[in-house]
């Protein structure tokens, strides 16, 4: 067996196994162990997504496809995020959002169309951190965040601005943790620091 062959067997498997840990602690007539380590579970699912999804977009040869599911997959991750759906799928929202920008990120075509995309995005997710008249939308404020930095920093041309961004998100995230002044900025510098280290991590290896 190629390695090629190998590597897609592996994405497969990977994104069965990681879509089972994501929703088996959920299932009412899952095992009382199960239900315990839910937590635990999902963790490992969003590792197992993100590999699968890494693997999908190197291994793959018709990266059109893996651009197309990848795709819903966002619009998936959206519509769980936002619309009333049950626990379980408004739960799995940031883990499918996470892995589906990692794999849309590598094979989309539309290079220029999704660079502006992903940065409004992002921009959308900083602006629902410090908004005031919908409190719900703070909290899905890194849904929005991550992933429009994931895709930003694989699709933009210029890999040293991607880096700068990065860093740049980085010094403000600590700088927000450290001041005593202001206590939104302060609430919301983790997620400020965790999308500048994702994006800083990504635009290296990319």
């Amino acid at each position: 067996m190629g390695k090629e062959k190998r590597n897609q067997l592996l994405a497969i498997g990977f994104f069965v196994l990681g879509t089972i840990f994501l929703y088996v602690g959920g299932i009412s007539a899952a095992p009382s162990l199960v239900a315990q380590n839910a937590v635990l579970l999902k963790g490992i699912a969003l590792v197992l997504l993100s590999i699968a999804a890494i693997l999908a977009g190197t291994s793959f040869e018709d990266k059109r496809r893996i651009a197309l599911i990848s795709g819903i997959g966002l619009v998936i991750g959206l519509a769980f995020l936002y619309l009333p759906v049950p626990s379980i799928l408004h739960g799995s929202a940031f883990h499918i959002l996470f892995a589906s920008a990692i794999a849309f990120g590598m094979t989309t075509g539309m290079k220029q169309a999704v660079t502006i995309g992903s940065a409004l995005l992002a921009c959308i997710g900083i602006v629902f951190l410090y908004q005031p008249f919908i409190p719900s939308l703070g909290s899905t404020a890194l849904h929005l965040l991550l992933p429009g930095i994931i895709v930003f920093s694989i699709v933009f041309s210029q890999k040293t601005l991607c880096e700068r961004i990065s860093i740049g998100l980085i010094a403000i995230g600590l700088i927000a943790l450290c001041q005593p002044f202001l206590m939104l900025f302060y609430q919301t510098g983790f997620q400020l620091l965790l999308a500048g280290l994702t994006g800083f991590i990504v635009a290296a290896h990319r």
